[in-house]
C-alpha cells in the first residue's frame, strides 16, 4: 500500500525570532512520502551510539530542537510527554525522540539533564555537526544561529556561546519501518496527536 502524508495541509513550521513563517508544498509532501526513510547514526543521552535501525518496530514521535531553547522546545516536549501519557498501553509502541540541532553545546550529559524534565521514556540524540546536518536535511529541518541582542544580520562567531537558534518547529510521526506518516504543526493539541497515533496503531493500516 502506498503511504501518503496524513494531511497535505499540515504545515512544516519554521520559527524566525518570535514570528511564524510556514513552509508549504514540496517539503511537507517529501517528509510524509513513503520513500523518505531517515537513516542516521547518532549518540543518545546515555552516550550509546544508535542508528535508525535500533528503532524499527516502534512508531517514532520526533521533535528537533536544542536544550538552550527558551520556549518552543519545552512547550513542544511537554506536548510529546502528554501524548505518551494519553496513549496508555499503546504508548509502549511509540518511542518519543528529541534530536538536537545544537550539537556544539548539547552533549549527551546536557541532553540527559534536559530530557529528564519531560518524560522517562524520552530519548535525546546528538552527534557531530555533520551527523546532525545530515539528519536535519533528511527531514527538511532548518536552523540558524542568532544573537538575541544583536542586529539580525550579525554573524555569530565561533567564540560566542550565547546564541539562540531559529529552527523548524514541528513533530514528526514515523511508521514502524521508518517511513513518514504525518507532521504535526507546533501548537497541535496533545489530544489530537494522540488520537491520530492511536488510529494508526489500532488500524494497522494506512490511508491509500
Amino acid at each position: 500500500m502506498k503511504l501518503t502524508i496524513l494531511a497535505l495541509s499540515i504545515l512544516l513550521v519554521t520559527y524566525t525570532g518570535c514570528s511564524l513563517s510556514p513552509v508549504q508544498g514540496q517539503d511537507a509532501v517529501a517528509v510524509g512520502n513513503s520513500s523518505n526513510r531517515g537513516t542516521f547514526t547518532l549518540t543518545d543521552h546515555t552516550g550509546r551510539t544508535v542508528t535508525d535501525q535500533d528503532f524499527r518496530g516502534s512508531y517514532l514521535l520526533i521533535f528537533f530542537g536544542y536544550t538552550h531553547c527558551p520556549d518552543i522546545c519545552p512547550t513542544a516536549l511537554t506536548v510529546v510527554a502528554n501524548v505518551i501519557n494519553l496513549l496508555g498501553e499503546r504508548a509502549q509502541q511509540v518511542q518519543p525522540v528529541f534530536i538536537t540541532l545544537d550539537p556544539e553545546r548539547d552533549t549527551p550529559q546536557a541532553l540527559a539533564n534536559f530530557v529528564s524534565y519531560f518524560h522517562p521514556r524520552l530519548i535525546g540524540l546528538t552527534g557531530s555537526l555533520d551527523q546532525i546536518d545530515a539528519v536535519a536535511k533528511t527531514y527538511f529541518v532548518r536552523s540558524q544561529k542568532y544573537l538575541p541582542s544583536a542586529p539580525s544580520d550579525t554573524t555569530v562567531s565561533e567564540e560566542d556561546n550565547n546564541y539562540l537558534l531559529d529552527h523548524t518547529a514541528a513533530s514528526y510521526l514515523l511508521n514502524t519501518d521508518g517511513s513518514g506518516l504525518a507532521l504535526f504543526q507546533h501548537g497541535t493539541p496533545a489530544t489530537e496527536i494522540a488520537k491520530t497515533i492511536q488510529s494508526f496503531i489500532d488500524q494497522h493500516t494506512l490511508p491509500e
